[in-house]
């Protein structure tokens, strides 16, 4: 069974979502506490420095495990599907912010479940660029 549903795409990106997160937030932890950046200004760097990080172990996390046999020519993923990968996470973050996130609190949704929403759409636009612009096989 297990077996299955490590064959599929979509759950393979769930479990990698679920560890980048995780990486991010060890990192950001490891930024603030060990690293001492914990001023307002220091926390706001760290905080940039772990999501940038973390975008990066998250583009070559999915494309090693879950968009797996695509090129790894250098032109191509530095040129072309990274620069794609941090437009997908921008369009994501933006649809978050400045529509979802809200439209969701005007209509009264405690901003805990609007952030979960907000999670999981983004989570999709992500998965849904990647699949189709970013790692595309020709």
């Amino acid at each position: 069974m297990l077996n299955k549903l490590l064959q599929k795409q979509a759950f393979r990106y769930l479990i990698c979502g679920v560890v980048t997160a995780a990486f991010n937030v060890l990192l950001i932890y490891s930024l603030i506490e060990i690293l001492r950046l914990n001023t307002p200004v220091l926390r706001n760097i760290a905080n940039v420095l772990s999501i940038e990080i973390s975008l990066l172990f998250s583009f070559f996390v999915y494309k090693i495990w879950v968009w797996a046999g695509g090129t790894w020519k250098i032109k191509k993923v530095l040129l072309y599907q990274l620069p794609l990968y941090h437009v997908s996470a921008g369009i994501s973050v933006l649809a978050r912010t400045l529509i979802l996130f809200p439209i969701l609190d005007w209509l009264g949704v405690k901003y805990s479940i609007n952030t979960l929403v907000g999670i999981l759409v983004g989570a999709v636009i992500n998965y849904k660029i990647s699949d189709r612009v970013v790692f595309k096989n020709k």
